[in-house]
Order: C-alpha cells, then structure tokens, then sequence
C-alpha cells in the first residue's frame, strides 16, 4: 500500500469525458403498431397484403380485423413462403379481373422458397415456377398447436402456375407500388 501511495496509483477509474449535448430526435411522432404485412396495389386497384414473418402469417391469414372471409387467400404450394390476400369480395375473380389474381400469385411465388431470389433491389429480375393455391380466406384455418405460418385449407382451392421469369415487368410494377409508394408520390 505504501509502495502504491509513492507511485500515486489509485484504485479508482480515470475521470470520464463529459458527455455532449444529447441529440434530439425532431418532432416525429412515436411509431405505431407495426403491421404484419406489407402491401401492393394492382393496376386495378384492388390492394394486395403480403406477410412478413411465419408468426405475421397466421395473424394476415386468422385475423378478422386484417382480412374478410371473403377475401381471397394465396400461397405458394408445397413449400415455405408468405401468405397473401387480395382485399377483394368478387365471386367472379379469376375471371373478371386475371391480372389481379396473376399479380397476387406472383407476390406470393416471390416471397416464397419457391422462386430463385435476386439479391435485395432487383427482386424484379427473380426467376422460377411455382404453383400458387387460391382460396376464400375464410377457408384457411390454424390447426391447434400447430407452428407458426402452418395453416390447413378448406373448401375449394385453386391452383394458379406462374413463372417468375416472363414476369419480370408485372413484378417490377408492383415492387414500385409497395405500401403505396406510387400513390403518395414516394416511388
């Protein structure tokens, strides 16, 4: 203890720097709730949600406050992937308005393990075949105890084949027109 008296060695830490000023963040309004999908308008526009996550899926794909039971209900068949909803009460979609029914199949091929994925920004340019079941939204349910995004399909389903290749223009369409970009002029 003397010999650390006599090369004045202290047990305490050095002195801090003193902190500048704190930075303000602006007068932005807190964030709200974030939503389980993102969406796309068709040239018709009819909307078109996209789910994020598996656990946002089942949320898009259950949820009456997110989607009606007459809303029609896309997936890419057999493997992993978003779930997707066309805000859409028409019995008659497939036949009054194919493009939209084309333009939701190939959201969902996109976001699934179906299609060979760009790397980020030129999603447009991502290419496979993929079969997209199609169904009334209030034909898909949650089994019990299942893993999130796993749902069981009811009713009448649909199979829409689409390749992501030969749609490179429909895909760039509708990337520009994600959560209304195009239409307040952000995009």
């Amino acid at each position: 203890l003397d010999l650390a008296n006599a090369l004045n060695v202290r047990d305490a830490p050095p002195p801090r720097q003193p902190r500048g000023p704190s930075k303000r963040k602006g007068d932005r309004p807190p964030p709200g709730p974030r939503r389980p999908y993102n969406f796309y308008e068709t040239e018709a526009g009819v909307e078109i949600r996209v789910g994020r996550r598996a656990d946002d899926n089942d949320r898009l794909s259950t949820d009456p406050e997110l989607r009606d039971g007459a809303d029609w209900w896309l997936h890419a068949a057999g493997c992993p992937g978003s779930h997707v909803v066309i805000r859409s009460h028409a019995d008659d979609l497939q036949q009054s308005d194919p493009e939209t029914v084309v333009d939701a199949a190939c959201l969902a091929a996109l976001f699934s393990k179906a299609a060979a994925r760009p790397p980020a920004g030129r999603e447009h340019e991502a290419t496979g075949r993929a079969a997209v079941s199609l169904t009334r939204a209030r034909h898909v349910s949650k089994p019990a105890g299942a893993k999130p995004g796993l749902v069981r399909l009811s009713g009448d389903v649909a199979t829409v084949r689409v390749d992501l290749g030969a749609e490179e223009k429909r895909l760039t369409r509708l990337l520009a027109t994600k959560d209304g970009d195009l239409l307040e002029g952000k995009g």
